[in-house]
């Protein structure tokens, strides 16, 4: 019963951090289990539990974004920069969309967000779905690279403890 409990904790919080990453933070989740659990096995078993939550709540994310961008885009007026913080993340978030609409490019940029947090998953959320990126492909490389960093910071953790 107690590994259900863990399992169904470790699944929620993985939506909950997806959806809200600035109150849930799933790295810091990971540093918890790897401390907490006993069992290389059944800590490696409760990551893939964090990360499948992870990817369900990538998705709701991605397809609330994808349906509102339709209706977002017919009202939009494309206005000039106030200053030159707002001309920089113009810049960069239509470089990230160019990346994104490749698909390789991508899938590679979803996946290197996901595995080191460069630029940011969140971000990425965002922008994704208003590219040409394929769902699943996004999900995909969400999903790889957020198992290989939680594996690996919860067995350094678990390692060193």
């Amino acid at each position: 019963m107690a590994v259900v409990l863990v399992h169904a904790a470790a699944f929620a919080f993985g939506v909950g951090s997806a959806i809200l990453p600035m109150f849930l933070n799933a790295e810091i989740y990971v540093l918890s289990l790897g401390a907490l659990v006993d069992s290389r096995f059944d800590l490696a078993l409760v990551i893939l539990t964090l990360s499948v939550g992870t990817v369900v709540g990538k998705a709701i994310v991605f397809q609330l974004v994808r349906t509102g961008s339709a209706r977002y885009r017919k009202q939009a007026e494309r206005r000039p920069p106030r200053n030159r913080v707002t001309a920089w993340l113009r810049r960069t978030g239509d470089l990230l969309l160019t990346w994104l609409d490749r698909p390789v490019a991508g899938a590679a940029t979803v996946f290197l967000s996901a595995l080191a947090a460069v630029p940011p998953l969140a971000v990425v959320t965002l922008l994704a779905p208003l590219s040409r990126q394929r769902l699943w492909v996004f999900l995909a490389m969400v999903f790889l690279g957020r198992t290989i960093q939680f594996l690996a910071i919860a067995f350094v953790i678990h390692g060193v403890l």
